[in-house]
């Protein structure tokens, strides 16, 4: 699946990962919407007194569309395409196209909420000046939450980086364009078919016997807006969390996990459903597995995503939850230590196929997005950046959180479609999910 030069087009064909989001997204195209459209988001600072920051902001946009021409790719229906720039004059045009200055709203999730539908072709980057927000858009199929936050990342180092050299590269700039994860691995087809079938018994468990335990959603809604709920839990807290469960020795975010299972299960409980598992997934980011350079910035913009059944009792104890939730947590893509990396292949093939005809469900999902310091600093020459979200448009009847730790704090990002639940029931159910948490670490005395 390597780049090939084609005209004046580069192109390679799309992998398993890419089909999947793809099929993911048009499942919202009878509606004009796109499921899992995705946004990440800078609250910027910079002294009153910089002049033209319009001017700067659309400058680095045009500078890592050069550093990392990915964002400009065009995805069609069995391959990826990317026309290189040829002059400065079209560097500038793709730029006053996909870079957009956001005066009719308050805030980027006014924005992204009430505005965002679908994606263009080209990933988008958006300036909100009432607020101070910077936003970059694109499909899901361009690049996961790990991914975007690097982008970010690199779109301020671009910012404040005091030469760009934007146009020394024009036209050449086609060697970065990100390979697919297999060529990276060095992984052939065709697999055996003892690795066929496990991915087939991988997923069993999805496939088989009662659909899993959701949250109640609001009955005959219309689809409306995603809406977003943010929640941070204070340094302190967040340290005594992360001493809570290194003692235990287990993972924050499977603590956390179980919590979300507990809380889901006694809404559903009072549904008079007699489902008892919980039927889910947990998302890996696979570019730990990539050799170095090509595990960081320099294939930023690319899905390194898989992931992978979670099935639990939720009328387990909190303890037996996170015994149960673990294991799956400490799943190694290595192909050193597993075959994972080669069943990934067919796994993910079968899973998109599932998806494509499963039922809609109504559990909630959590994907961990790590510590994220290292591609987010506060600082960027005269530029802070204040706030840092991610959000996915929401068309299904389930929650998406996303979580993530910055500045020593755990955030959360909550989205949802406002046709399926109150923002009320919303804060209410994390805020249960936060105490549970706390009270099973046994801190609850301590705060």
């Amino acid at each position: 699946m390597s780049w090939t030069q084609s005209g004046d087009h580069w192109r390679r064909p799309i992998d398993c990962h890419e089909i999947m989001f793809q099929s993911i997204a048009a499942a919202g195209q009878p509606l004009g919407r796109e499921h899992w459209l995705m946004a990440g988001t800078l609250k910027l600072t910079f002294p009153s007194s910089m002049p033209d920051v319009e001017g700067k902001l659309r400058t680095a946009w045009s500078a890592l569309r050069v550093r990392h021409p990915d964002i400009a790719l065009e995805l069609h229906p069995n391959e990826k395409q990317y026309l290189p720039i040829s002059s400065a004059e079209s560097l500038a045009s793709w730029a006053s196209s996909t870079f957009h200055v956001e005066t009719i709203v308050a805030s980027a999730d006014e924005l992204f909420s009430k505005h965002l539908r679908v994606a263009s072709a080209s990933a988008t980057c958006h300036w909100v000046p009432a607020s101070n927000e910077l936003i970059l858009v694109s499909s899901h199929w361009r690049w996961d939450g790990r991914g975007l936050l690097m982008m970010l990342h690199e779109f301020m180092n671009v910012l404040t980086a005091t030469e760009l050299h934007q146009t020394d590269s024009v036209g050449t700039e086609a060697c970065r364009l990100v390979p697919s994860i297999d060529e990276v691995m060095g992984l052939t087809k065709p697999l055996p078919d003892s690795l066929v079938q496990q991915a087939k018994d991988m997923l069993a468990p999805m496939e088989q016997g009662p659909p899993s335990i959701g949250l109640p959603i609001v009955p005959g809604g219309i689809l409306g807006s995603t809406c977003r709920m943010q929640a941070v839990i204070p340094g302190m807290i967040t340290s005594a969390l992360r001493a809570a469960c290194r003692t235990r020795h287990i993972p924050l975010t499977a603590a956390l996990h179980a919590s979300i299972v507990q809380e889901t299960m006694a809404y559903h409980a009072l549904s008079g459903s007699t489902e008892t598992e919980y039927k889910s997934w947990v998302a890996f980011d696979l570019r730990k597995y990539c050799p170095k350079p090509l595990d960081g910035i320099p294939h930023a913009p690319s899905l390194r995503l898989v992931a992978l059944p979670l099935v639990v009792n939720a009328t387990a104890d909190w303890n037996l939850l996170v015994t149960s939730i673990q294991p799956t947590y400490q799943q190694s893509f290595s192909p050193l230590e597993s075959d994972l990396m080669s069943v990934r292949v067919p796994y993910v093939e079968r899973a998109t196929a599932m998806l494509t005809t499963a039922p809609p469900t109504t559990e909630p999902n959590l994907s961990n997005l790590g510590i994220v310091d290292e591609y987010i600093q506060t600082q960027y020459g005269d530029f802070g950046v204040e706030k840092v979200w991610l959000a996915v448009q929401m068309l299904s009847p389930q929650l998406y959180v996303h979580t993530w730790g910055w500045k020593g704090e755990l955030f959360s990002s909550i989205c949802y479609n406002e046709a399926f639940y109150e923002a009320s029931f919303v804060e209410q159910w994390w805020r249960k999910v936060e105490q549970n948490l706390v009270s099973n670490l046994d801190l609850a005395r301590s705060f």
